[in-house]
């Protein structure tokens, strides 16, 4: 049970970090607005900013939606009143899921390669901070599915069927 305590920490601590994305990218958003009309003198680092906090709150956002199971889905199998056709449902999405955010994972690996010393047009932040965005968002995902399995397996091991 460790585990998911852990995975539970690390999900606050990521609730946490939104917060604070969200909190800058409003706050950059809002004195781009403010400079603009007030002094008539918009900043030019604030929209950069603003678009990629967007892609971290974006990427760890999906993740989160992913952890609670609330991405847009189809639900025909529910109408059939099947936990076991359920049950077999969401292993196949969770397999294809896994799979890709693996491969995509591993394949992402070269853009960050590529962007280590590209910096951006203004803040001249190196890119690679940016496109790792989408690498923390799918080891997130395959970590909570790995989890989920490992913890489910766990479950089963500690329940006794009488003989």
């Amino acid at each position: 049970m460790i585990v998911m305590k852990l995975w539970y920490a690390v999900e606050q601590v990521v609730k946490g970090f939104l917060i604070l994305l969200v909190t800058a990218m409003v706050s950059a958003t809002l004195a781009q607005v403010f400079w603009r009309y007030v002094f008539n003198d918009p900043l030019i680092w604030s929209e950069e900013l603003a678009r990629y906090l967007f892609v971290w709150i974006a990427y760890l956002s999906a993740w989160l939606t992913w952890r609670h199971r609330a991405h847009i889905a189809l639900d025909a199998v529910t109408y059939l009143r099947s936990p076991v056709l359920e049950m077999w449902s969401a292993r196949i999405v969770e397999v294809l899921v896994l799979g890709f955010c693996a491969w995509t994972f591993h394949a992402n690996f070269r853009l960050l390669g590529l962007t280590v010393d590209q910096p951006s047009a203004v803040l001249e932040l190196p890119m690679v901070y940016v496109y790792a965005a989408y690498n923390v968002m799918t080891f997130m995902i395959c970590g909570d599915i790995l989890v989920n399995w490992l913890m489910g397996a766990l479950a089963s091991r500690s329940v006794r069927v009488p003989a």
